[in-house]
């Protein structure tokens, strides 16, 4: 008697363990996502998080990663970089295993220092100062850096466009437009080409009269301008107010927001970005293909790296066989040929994808029509 009732105790002891094994191999795997929620680049952000959404949806409705759903905590760093640093720490008190952003260079670099000490790693989908991999072997890169979006339109307005002078308008208080700035002036010497001025101004700026009558009175074939949306649409506007009809250049920093503000002085205007959905990459068709499906249409560049991100983050973990961030890390190190949406994707030993190409886009009629591809080394 003693025996059986020892037996069944054992039996209602380990069924009541079995529910909570199964919770605890149920519970979601989370991954912070540190954006601008909130502020002065909210609107830049909503079709990054539209495709990091995107993503997400489709990693948990084919069974997640390791058998575990993902869960996506967006955590908003308020546009600033001090809100970086301070979304950073209650990521890491939730205890995430790999943290994606931010949008921004000053963001990510605020960010990428704390995750490095802490040993989590992060990826950036859309910043693009050089310095940002750097920081340490837990921070990875998927979009191409500053140095070579520069050099392409240096080589995109020489070649293509034929331009032997240039000037090059500089927000001196970004650190995304300086190292832009810089780039683009060498590629452009490099090429053989004349920089006849080199402005500058502040983010904000309210009187542009005196830099702008520099630039008509310089006449040159192009002009750089590497900014943001705000201040890259204003400028132009009131360049073409002024009579300046000559081509303007800028970064991925640019988007069709700026029709909102520069309408059609917009026109002439090329500019660097990831990706673009007339791309001819079989896995940018399919993807265009299930977007459209689900939104009716492509609204942004910025969707594609977004969902790349997750995709890849989610494939190192696989591979890992494992959520410990350590083993991320180095399956994240570890990626050969992951065919993303914006490309194939290969890690340098600096963590930044090797070969990643950038698309030329041209504003006109109220929209961004695809120009060119490059690739890094053609």
């Amino acid at each position: 008697m003693k025996k059986h009732l020892l037996l069944l105790i054992l039996l209602m002891a380990c069924t009541a363990l079995i529910p909570h094994a199964k919770a605890q191999a149920a519970e979601p795997l989370k991954i912070a996502g540190i954006y601008s929620l909130t502020g002065e680049y909210a609107d830049i952000q909503v079709p990054v998080l539209k495709g990091l959404r995107f993503a997400i949806e489709e990693v948990n409705a084919n069974g997640g990663v390791l058998g575990r759903q993902v869960d996506l905590i967006l955590i908003d760093n308020f546009s600033t970089a001090l809100g970086s640093r301070e979304a950073v720490r209650i990521a890491l008190d939730k205890n995430v295993v790999a943290v994606l952003g931010c949008s921004l260079s000053s963001h990510s670099l605020a960010i990428a220092p704390v995750l490095q000490k802490a040993g989590i790693p992060m990826i950036t989908p859309e910043s693009t100062h050089s310095d940002i991999t750097k920081v340490g072997n837990y921070i990875f890169r998927t979009c191409f850096d500053d140095d070579f979006q520069g050099l392409i339109m240096a080589e995109f307005a020489r070649k293509e466009l034929k331009a032997a002078t240039a000037v090059v308008l500089t927000n001196t208080g970004n650190q995304y437009s300086i190292d832009l700035a810089r780039s683009f002036i060498k590629g452009f010497k490099d090429k053989k080409g004349t920089i006849l001025w080199e402005g500058d101004f502040l983010m904000g700026s309210t009187d542009l009269d005196a830099m702008l009558s520099r630039v008509k009175k310089a006449n040159p074939s192009v002009i750089y301008l590497p900014g943001y949306v705000d201040d890259s649409a204003r400028i132009i506007k009131l360049a073409r107010e002024k009579g300046i009809e000559i081509p303007f250049l800028g970064g991925d920093g640019w988007d069709d927001l700026m029709f909102k503000i520069a309408g059609d002085a917009l026109h002439e205007c090329f500019y660097t970005v990831q990706w673009h959905k007339n791309s001819t990459n079989p896995h940018s068709r399919a993807f265009v293909k299930a977007w459209e499906k689900r939104f009716g249409t492509v609204e942004s560049a910025w969707i594609a790296p977004s969902y790349d991100a997750v995709m890849l983050l989610a494939d190192a973990i696989k591979r890992a066989g494992s959520t410990k961030p350590s083993s991320i890390r180095k399956a994240l190190e570890e990626t050969n040929h992951f065919k993303g949406v914006t490309g194939d994707i290969t890690f340098d030993a600096n963590r930044n994808p090797v070969n990643k190409p950038a698309v030329i886009l041209k504003f006109e009629q109220g929209t961004s029509h695809y120009i060119k591809t490059f690739s890094r080394g053609k």
